[in-house]
């Protein structure tokens, strides 16, 4: 038996690994407890064995919660019992953005996404790619020099392809998109201290992109700077003249601590922030 639906006491859930823990709140929640009060759990909530007895909710977290301020003790749930981590994460993210949109997460949320999916789209790609090499085996010694550009054409194809189908699964643009894998793309770290930052609305989505152009020794001295400027926030122009110089300067890539000063404004000088 690879699946079961049954009743499973509350006690015994606990949340899947990547949930962020934000939760319906207000109006949003009464609607659910209300739906569920008139109707029951019409579509069980996804779970999945874990350790000592408890099972791991893939999909129903706000559901749960529901039912728990409703009082009772239990729910329906879909007891997935062969369910890999690559389909829990996968099914994670599908019911997420069934129910809600990419703007609706919390910065974390959105680069662990961006992050997920890359890495999803890149496995399957390989996959592909193995595929058409070993078709390609079967291709004749003449036809050998067509085969090679048609490679070098289908590989710009299907990177493009990618990209958008990756935007598509997540709702948002190309651009937008482009802005997030930069981000994501840094060390562990330094993502994490950049996107600390933007929660703590000490810098915009727009400051932490431009700032993610800088070298990594750069962006550790930037958020140290940011960290200690109490009542300062980042002057966009500024930044974005800095990063335009620092880019082609190679000789001298540690900013000075005059040019993180400077990009470093007192808050109350209005900032308009570009849509992210």
């Amino acid at each position: 038996m690879d699946r079961e639906i049954k009743e499973i006491g509350l006690e015994l859930l606990v949340p899947f690994k990547m949930h962020s823990g934000q939760m319906y709140e207000g109006e949003r929640l009464q609607q659910m407890m209300n739906s569920i009060k008139q109707s029951g759990v019409i579509s069980p909530i996804i779970v999945r064995p874990v350790d000592s007895g408890k099972y791991e909710i893939i999909c129903g977290h706000n559901r749960t919660k529901a039912v728990k301020e409703l009082g009772y003790d239990s729910i329906l749930a879909d007891i997935r019992y062969e369910l890999s981590d690559d389909e829990a994460v996968q099914l994670y993210y599908d019911s997420n953005l069934n129910q809600q949109s990419f703007s609706d997460w919390s910065y974390s949320q959105r680069i662990e996404a961006v992050k997920y999916f890359e890495k999803y789209m890149k496995k399957n790609s390989r996959q592909g790619k193995r595929t058409d090499l070993e078709t390609k085996k079967c291709a004749k010694q003449d036809d050998e020099t067509y085969v090679q550009s048609r490679q070098k054409l289908d590989s710009k194809s299907k990177q493009t392809t990618t990209r958008d189908k990756m935007a598509r699964s997540l709702g948002i643009s190309t651009a937008t998109l482009s802005k997030y894998r930069r981000i994501a793309k840094l060390p562990d770290d330094l993502t994490q201290s950049i996107i600390r930052l933007i929660d703590e609305k000490r810098i915009t989505f727009d400051a932490a992109y431009s700032i993610s152009a800088l070298d990594k020794c750069n962006i550790k001295l930037l958020v140290k700077y940011i960290d200690k400027a109490s009542g300062k926030k980042i002057d966009m122009n500024k930044l974005m003249a800095l990063c335009a110089r620092k880019k082609g300067n190679v000789l001298s890539p540690i900013l000075s601590r005059s040019e993180f000063k400077d990009i470093l404004i007192q808050e109350d000088i209005t900032l308009i922030p570009m849509r992210s």
